[in-house]
């Protein structure tokens, strides 16, 4: 379920935005402010961000070029600037698109329909995955969390890769050995699987006492987290 962050300092049409989004099924949180949002957007990961410029103490395009120096959440201004320079700006800035003040619902919902089904596609095509604070690029083999670079080995990456791979599926120790390492499985190296896996799961876990990504299978090996499986199919 996509997540969308509402910034409006005006508080009926941020109740009027909010209410209608719900009722489309999106999660939704509003922000009166942009001191408030950017906190918001460091805590969770959002999906879209419907952003009014004329915000109290932050303007909406100053909240723009903060937002982009950690993130590449889609940003649909609302406005009722029209002008051909103005757009441009923000688009330079890193907007996704716009909404007039006097938009019907019909017009706003299908522009958060294209965005957000753009962005699936990207995504998809650049095997990215998005998991509550992660972000994890298969292409690129890079993994982000709370929008910073998370420093990982080539193997601890290839054993999330492996995982990821075949989802429903369980690893022994022996058979993840075999596949990231190339080599056979021996009791000199009894513990490399787990000493790694503890490893990434202290650079990418919420919270590594309790893994939803990485999960253990007792007495055989680990598998990919059925809250983590579940949300990237």
């Amino acid at each position: 379920m996509e997540k969308i962050l509402v910034v409006e300092d005006n508080k009926v049409v941020n109740v009027t935005i909010s209410r209608m989004l719900e009722a489309e099924g999106y999660l939704v949180t509003s922000c009166y402010n942009a001191e408030d949002a950017l906190q918001e957007v460091s805590r969770k990961k959002y999906d879209l961000i419907i952003l009014d410029l004329h915000l109290p103490q932050m303007h909406g395009y100053a909240f723009l070029q903060v937002l982009r120096k950690k993130s590449d959440i889609p940003v649909i201004i609302n406005t009722s600037h029209s002008s051909v320079k103005a757009r441009v700006k923000l688009i330079n800035a890193g907007a996704s698109d716009f909404i007039e003040k006097t938009y019907t619902q019909e017009e706003i919902l299908e522009s958060i329909r294209i965005i957000l089904d753009d962005r699936k596609k990207k995504q998809k095509q650049n095997k990215v995955v998005t998991y509550k604070n992660i972000e994890i690029d298969f292409t690129h083999r890079t993994i982000k969390k709370d929008g910073k670079l998370v420093e990982t080995t080539s193997k601890e990456f290839d054993i999330l890769k492996v995982l990821y791979d075949d989802p429903d599926r369980a690893f022994s120790r022996k058979q993840l050995y075999l596949v990231v390492w190339g080599e056979e499985y021996s009791e000199s190296v009894d513990n490399t699987i787990n000493v790694h896996v503890k490893r990434l799961r202290n650079k990418i876990e919420e919270n590594p006492k309790k893994p939803e990504i990485i999960e253990t299978v007792y007495a055989f090996g680990y598998r990919l987290g059925k809250l983590f499986a579940n949300e990237i199919k």
